[in-house]
């Protein structure tokens, strides 16, 4: 069958799902593993104010490095990278952000701190019960699984993907493909620790090819 276990926590990053979009890798909260293209966040609190920073002027290709607190709607947290010691270095324009995050850390100065409000439709979505689905399985399969996956127990497929186990039944094993992260409204508290030139060819920037900013024009 091909599954094994994944590594890492449920929330790695903000979200192990590997995410990534910020979610992704070092940051899978933040958009965590599959682009977002119309989110529509709000700035609903700035900290901090300008700091002794140069004011960010960002552009396609620059890499940013940031510190954030993710938190669920009850003010649960969710990822802390301050307490991980871990700020997530992730690339502008490559669609590795949310969108409305991206376009927030555009306009913040290094060292100033702003606090966004994310719904679920505009971050992992609402849960789809259809997403929840039982793979068949051998007895023998099911044997070796045993030993490693348990229910609630996060799993890799053969395609890359991950999913939550739910269940091990008689004739297979009941999965949830649904991101850890969906159904849940988001709190990004983001602080801009320092901007850089990414990659160059040449004297010019290297930007990788984001098909959904081709799909939104």
């Amino acid at each position: 069958m091909g599954l094994f276990v994944a590594q890492g926590s449920l929330i790695a990053g903000v979200a192990p799902h590997r995410s990534g979009r910020f979610g992704t890798s070092a940051g899978r909260g933040l958009g965590a593993g599959s682009p977002v293209t119309s989110l529509r966040a709000r700035a609903i609190r700035r900290r901090g104010g300008v700091a002794s920073g140069a004011t960010a002027v960002l552009r396609d290709g620059q890499m940013v490095t940031i510190h954030y607190v993710m938190k669920f709607a009850d003010g649960e947290v969710g990822d802390d990278t301050f307490k991980r010691d871990a700020p997530a270095t992730l690339p502008i324009g490559q669609g590795q952000l949310f969108a409305a995050l991206e376009d927030g850390i555009k306009a913040m100065s290094e060292g100033e701190t702003r606090t966004f409000e994310i719904l679920c439709k505009d971050a992992y979505g609402p849960r789809d019960e259809s997403k929840v689905q039982k793979l068949p399985a051998s007895p023998d399969e099911l044997e070796a699984l045993k030993e490693r996956v348990h229910p609630g127990k996060m799993v890799q497929l053969p395609n890359g993907a991950t999913a939550i186990c739910l269940a091990i039944e008689a004739d297979g094993i009941v999965l949830d493909n649904n991101h850890p992260l969906a159904d849940k409204d988001l709190t990004f508290e983001v602080t801009l620790v320092g901007v850089a030139d990414g990659p160059e060819l040449f004297g010019v920037p290297v930007v990788a090819f984001d098909v959904n900013k081709v799909a939104q024009k």
